[in-house]
């Protein structure tokens, strides 16, 4: 499994800011680029399932990077599609705690759509 560090460092982590069953879940794409995943259409297909607010989504700014660190416990991750794919992050923060059933929903989500994680 990847480490809290590396995913911090190695990805650009996108997260739903409005949405409280969202918190401390994120959706990451390699920082040095390669990924297929179409963001955009990504996040519109998961409002659509009722599992990301309509809000615009944010992104973890390179100056908090350290921050996060800090902060998050990692508790799963799940690699989806390989080097050019993506991942998506369930961490616990003491201010935003994650949602199992939210988790569970977000797995299945992704499974779905992009098949089984690599390390299901």
């Amino acid at each position: 499994m990847l480490e809290l560090a590396q995913i911090i460092d190695d990805f650009d982590l996108t997260f739903d800011p409005a949405d409280p069953r969202n918190g401390s879940l994120y959706l990451g794409t390699a920082r040095a680029g390669g990924s297929t995943l179409d963001l955009p259409a990504t996040l519109s297909a998961l409002r659509a399932a009722a599992l990301w607010s309509p809000e615009p989504s944010k992104t973890i700014p390179d100056a908090h990077r350290a921050a996060y660190k800090e902060q998050l416990a990692l508790l799963e991750v799940a690699e989806f599609g390989g080097a050019e794919g993506f991942i998506i992050v369930r961490c616990d923060h003491p201010k935003f705690p994650s949602d199992g059933e939210r988790w569970a929903a977000w797995r299945a989500f992704f499974t779905h759509h992009h098949g089984a994680a690599a390390n299901s």
